[in-house]
């Protein structure tokens, strides 16, 4: 057998392998826990699924006052990520109205946020407060598009984030998340 034949089969191994794990993220897929759930984009991943490490939830996320539970990144390629989408939740403070801790919140954020727009977010059985803002994080600016919401004593917080200028591009996936997402009963 000649060294370009057994190069040729070396090469074609390794694209069916590349093939084949891509293939994990090529098609919509269903992300669950014991309280809700929603689809993950085509070629979207966690960042578990990226970074080969445990789980992170129960971290801070991005200065809100609530606790990762789970990150999705896009592309699903360590370090290139471009567009994120973030769930995180925390428990209802007592005497505190969502529209008043959040307003707090974002008041209190830092680094500091911009351009801050509140809107209140009713769709597929789901209400409560959309927030759109653009802040550094990292070295680079991002915007968010953050939706909070009650749900039997948890807020839970569903976080966009990508690069402003291109942050558009992003929406369809973003809009694909929310139709998909649902609480338990």
């Amino acid at each position: 057998m000649s060294r370009i034949h057994r190069l040729n089969i070396l090469l074609g191994f390794t694209i069916a392998i590349f093939l084949v794990s891509c293939s994990f993220s090529a098609k919509p897929r269903i992300f669950e826990n014991e309280a809700f759930s929603f689809t993950i984009p085509k070629h979207w991943k966690t960042m578990e699924e990226i970074w080969d490490i445990p789980d992170s939830s129960g971290q801070e996320a991005y200065s809100l006052g609530v606790q990762e539970i789970v990150t999705i990144q896009y592309p699903a390629i360590k370090g290139k990520g471009k567009a994120y989408f973030l769930v995180a939740s925390s428990p209802v403070q007592n005497d505190q109205n969502l529209e008043s801790r959040l307003n707090q919140v974002y008041q209190t954020t830092t680094p500091e946020v911009e351009n801050v727009e509140i809107n209140s977010f009713d769709r597929n059985e789901l209400s409560g407060y959309e927030i759109t803002y653009k802040r550094p994080w990292g070295e680079p600016w991002w915007k968010f598009r953050d939706i909070w919401l009650v749900k039997k004593n948890t807020v839970y917080v569903l976080s966009f984030h990508a690069p402003p200028d291109s942050f558009d591009q992003y929406n369809d996936a973003f809009e694909e998340i929310i139709r998909s997402f649902q609480f338990k009963d």
